[in-house]
């Protein structure tokens, strides 16, 4: 790979983490102003919680068809017009009078920023080294829970609807503006005419075990995620008698310690040289301390387990995006369908996003021990199920045998 400058590295980066961000922070507003959206357009709760979640949806469906065409096409145009359609589409919602025009607006928004979160393993792998990638990765893993962060944080602090609406537009036009001037097309690409892909080439991601191992662990890792932080106050509150105050108080610090433990888990990654066992330990370990945060009775105690199972089981999710750009060395298939495999891992996670919460959900009801178990299980499925892709840390055989 050609010298990169350590700024271009790091810039790159923190587009591609705004990228993601962003997407979260745009449906999240919803929920954060939530009185004013159900008066302003005058809508069901339900409503709500569809326009809130909805943004995420395309996801599921065209990640693969988005992943095929980066990797068909090139990434900088193909991004830049996905990132010009978000901004104008952004503007757009501010002056939205219905909720149906809302909802539409919302939907192109998650539409139209596929590109630039499913481009994030590609262009990761194209600017920084294999031994620099889990860091990076543990960064660019981090930045879903930013986002929704920063839309807690900050959504009150608008004075309307809209002007929250506009404050979103705003960061769209910037992000536009420094992927425009900033980035350029990663070395190796054929840029917006390349041709067609090697025959066969989608077929060996679609084929590729390892692919669908981890497609497994993104996915239900997420979801076990999603499974803990949506029903971890609720069950404090009504299982055990916590108030609604302290309750919120443990959700934050399971939010805080989720980003800052990804970062930590691609940094020590990186510091091994290995994946598999440290990703085991993450889902494993991390697993055990939800559970017992949850069993044991509420004291002081109970915010130091949230936290390490946060801190811990956050790489869960992040480990797998460090695996994508990692997976050619397998031979499963080449470097030039990154964004294929992106797409695919991208669907696994929009379907269980959605999937296994409500699945759960409708099974488990108010039984909150239930819940809590089924997470775990799931988590360390993932560590299990982790062990059987082969190594491809720094310190592996793959990797040193490439070096040779």
């Amino acid at each position: 790979m050609k010298q990169i400058s350590k700024s271009y590295q790091w810039t790159v980066l923190m587009i591609l983490c705004v990228g993601t961000a962003i997407l979260y922070y745009s449906n999240m507003i919803f929920a954060v102003r939530a009185v004013d959206t159900l008066e302003k357009f005058q809508i069901s709760e339900g409503q709500l919680a569809a326009i809130s979640t909805i943004g995420g949806l395309p996801g599921a469906f065209l990640s693969i068809v988005v992943g095929r065409v980066l990797d068909q096409k090139g990434v900088k145009r193909f991004v830049s017009l996905g990132l010009i359609l978000t901004a104008a589409c952004m503007v757009y919602r501010i002056f939205a009078k219905s909720y149906m025009e809302l909802l539409i607006a919302t939907v192109l928004i998650g539409v139209f920023l596929l590109p630039i979160i499913i481009v994030g393993p590609k262009m990761v792998g194209g600017v920084f080294l294999p031994e620099q990638m889990p860091l990076a990765m543990g960064v660019y893993g981090s930045a879903g829970g930013l986002g929704t962060t920063l839309a807690f944080a900050t959504g009150n602090a608008y004075p309307s609807l809209e002007t929250a609406f506009t404050g979103v537009a705003a960061l769209g036009i910037v992000l536009l503006a420094a992927w425009l001037l900033v980035v350029k097309e990663p070395a190796g690409e054929k840029g917006p005419d390349p041709g067609a892909m090697p025959q066969g080439e989608m077929g060996r991601v679609l084929k590729s075990p390892n692919m669908w191992k981890v497609m497994f662990c993104s996915g239900f890792a997420v979801g076990a995620s999603l499974l803990i932080n949506t029903y971890l106050t609720q069950a404090f509150i009504l299982e055990k008698g916590v108030a609604p105050a302290v309750a919120s108080a443990i959700g934050t610090t399971l939010n805080c310690c989720l980003i800052i433990g990804g970062i930590l888990a691609g940094a020590v990654i990186g510091k091994l040289g290995k994946i598999n066992l440290p990703y085991a330990f993450i889902c494993i370990v991390g697993a055990l301390f939800y559970l017992a945060s949850y069993l044991l009775p509420y004291s002081p105690l109970t915010f130091v387990l949230v936290a390490l199972g946060g801190l811990i089981c956050s790489g869960s999710v992040g480990v797998s995006f460090t695996r994508i750009p990692l997976l050619p060395m397998t031979g499963d298939f080449g470097p030039d369908s990154i964004g294929t495999a992106t797409g695919m891992n991208q669907t696994a996670l929009g379907i269980m996003s959605f999937a296994l919460p409500t699945v759960i959900a409708s099974i488990a009801g108010n039984n909150y021990m239930m819940v809590f178990v089924i997470a775990v299980i799931f988590l360390v499925l993932c560590g299990i199920v982790g062990l059987t892709i082969p190594e491809l840390g720094e310190k592996g055989k793959l990797a040193q045998g490439q070096k040779r």
